[in-house]
């Protein structure tokens, strides 16, 4: 999906490309439940429950401009299969049981909580994705997903440049590179 098809706010927003590749990274085609930490805008929740009408999604954000961005997303697609929780992670989602996926998109400052408690949550051999701008905090999450117990860690670096003009020319202007990490459980 295009950028351009969301409602876009003062809140972050996980660009094309990038949830492309993560989405991509958390084999969704198989999955029933999954969760989306910090969901900002919207776009991974909607994407997901847009293009997997079986998937039960789960849309995690403490936030409240972001949260009533995303359910204005969720609305404008008519989006049944999503269930918005307004809530700091991580949270008790008994009626999700376990979890064949989770992204994400915010933690706060509960990186080591949210990800002990997304491995608690998922079933055995699943996806866990993650994005980042800073290479402290991916480096962060990385080492706490090593203790946690998360295994087969791999680490993509996106760079996206977009064709622009400039003068009587046009250059290719660089967004800032993305560090996508993902793991199994």
């Amino acid at each position: 999906m295009k950028n351009s098809e969301f409602i876009i706010g003062k809140v972050p927003i996980t660009k094309e490309e990038v949830r492309s590749i993560s989405i991509a990274k958390l084999e969704l085609s198989r999955a029933k439940k999954f969760i989306d930490i910090g969901s900002g805008t919207g776009s991974i929740t909607v994407e997901a429950g847009l293009n997997y009408p079986n998937l039960k999604v789960a849309s995690v954000e403490t936030n409240e401009l972001a949260y009533e961005l995303t359910k204005k997303n969720i609305l404008k697609f008519e989006l049944e299969n999503i269930t918005q929780i307004k809530a700091m992670a991580p949270i008790n989602i008994d009626r999700f049981e376990k979890v064949d996926a989770i992204f994400l998109g915010g933690t706060k400052d509960n990186l080591k909580e949210i990800l002990e408690w997304s491995y608690e949550t998922l079933r055995e051999g699943g996806k866990i994705v993650s994005n980042f701008i800073l290479i402290d905090n991916f480096y962060s999450c990385r080492e706490i997903m090593k203790e946690v117990g998360f295994k087969k860690l791999e680490t993509v670096q996106l760079s996206v440049s977009r064709l622009e003009k400039l003068g009587k020319g046009e250059y290719f202007k660089p967004e800032n590179p993305i560090f996508i990490l993902s793991g199994e459980k």
